[in-house]
């Protein structure tokens, strides 16, 4: 029997990381995932990554980490991202990647993490309560829409590419909005550089700003693909109106025939200023599992506060693995799968094959819970 270690990585083995994940996701003609993930794999970075290593030391399974702040209002939540996870294929099929969740689970939840965001949806995740999560309209704009989008808005200064010493104005923007990953000015500087999503979508990538009185109002990140004249908005901050003017410019500055557009549904404000282009309604990438009800109402509270009347509000494990929801308020005591939980919670796409119990109706003017758009510039 081959004996396996389960344990983080050491910044020395880092190095073996980037191998087995560019091995797994990467072709000769990708950049290196160690380059497009430095909060991963960075030498600048705190590594807190998992592998399963063998009796000869090779890593043979890995699973990246890395810990965010997500805004919601006045509410700070902590959340871990799990991505790159990849195993050696003489190493698949012996249950490593299962013990490896099961670590991260642990080891994030001891960190006072409420959430993990997963950018997975195979049953290794959904075997270990990751649910699928969240509501996304994803608009496609032609060139003929975008015309007339740009015809109809009033233009406030100018659109142009971004220029280094536009960082501050355009990281200030992105911090305005009120649901948002929480990063500093070096932080987001940095996955700009890096180009995550773009490079995974196998896309180059630009930012717009619109500029007016010398004063950032606007930003949208945009994927380019290399083959097709077709696009994807990766991340946009600013008013609403001149976001969208910058979308409708991305599509005439670029020549593009589609811009893919993913806009979470508590952004109302690009969804009216969008109703006239096409979309779908899709989840939110991946899935996520809920580490810690008592954290997670906890890290929510500021945001429920403004949820009358959301006093007393607990939520707890049971032994047999479900969840139950209590409030003193009133409300009655409902018992809840993680999915149903999570469809509870943060909505989701295809509510008609998830029936939540009668009891939860009762809890449905508190929630759902606005997040990020999770496959943005924090992709991992």
């Amino acid at each position: 029997m081959v004996m396996v270690q389960i344990r983080r990585l050491t910044d020395a083995e880092m190095k073996e990381a980037v191998r087995l994940s560019d091995a797994t996701f990467r072709d000769g003609n990708q950049t290196s995932m160690g380059r497009i993930f430095p909060f991963l794999f960075s030498d600048a970075a705190l590594h807190l990554s998992y592998g399963a290593f063998e009796e000869d030391g090779k890593l043979a399974s890995f699973m990246g980490v890395v810990l965010w702040t997500i805004r919601i209002g006045e509410a700070a939540l902590r959340v871990a991202s799990l991505g790159s996870v990849c195993t050696e294929p003489s190493a698949r099929g012996k249950g490593y990647a299962s013990r490896l969740l099961e670590q991260v689970q642990s080891f994030t939840r001891d960190a006072g993490a409420s959430l993990l965001l997963v950018s997975g949806d195979r049953s290794l995740y959904t075997r270990a309560g990751c649910s699928l999560f969240g509501r996304i309209s994803k608009y496609r704009m032609n060139a003929l829409q975008a015309e007339s989008l740009l015809g109809n808005a009033e233009a406030i200064g100018e659109i142009r590419e971004m220029r280094p010493e536009d960082l501050f104005g355009v990281q200030e923007t992105a911090e305005a909005r009120e649901v948002r990953y929480q990063l500093g000015i070096n932080e987001f500087g940095a996955l700009l550089k890096a180009e995550a999503i773009a490079s995974v979508m196998r896309m180059s990538q630009r930012v717009l700003v619109q500029e007016s009185r010398g004063k950032v109002v606007g930003f949208a990140v945009i994927g380019l693909s290399d083959t097709q004249p077709n696009g994807a908005v990766l991340e946009f901050a600013g008013d609403s109106a001149q976001v969208v003017r910058l979308f409708a410019n991305a599509v005439d500055r670029f020549g593009l025939q589609s811009l893919e557009i993913p806009v979470p549904w508590h952004e109302k404000d690009i969804h009216a200023r969008l109703a006239a282009i096409p979309s779908s309604e899709e989840g939110q990438p991946g899935t996520v599992s809920i580490l810690s009800g008592e954290a997670l109402l906890d890290q929510l509270s500021p945001w429920l506060k403004k949820q009358e009347p959301a006093s007393g509000l607990r939520l707890e494990r049971r032994d047999n693995g479900s969840w139950r929801m209590t409030d003193s308020a009133g409300r009655p005591s409902v018992a809840l799968s993680d999915a149903e939980l999570v469809q509870l919670l943060f909505d989701r796409a295809g509510t008609d094959t998830l029936h939540l119990p009668a009891e939860a109706q009762a809890y449905q003017d508190l929630f759902p819970v606005p997040v990020p758009y999770t496959s943005g510039l924090c992709f991992v």
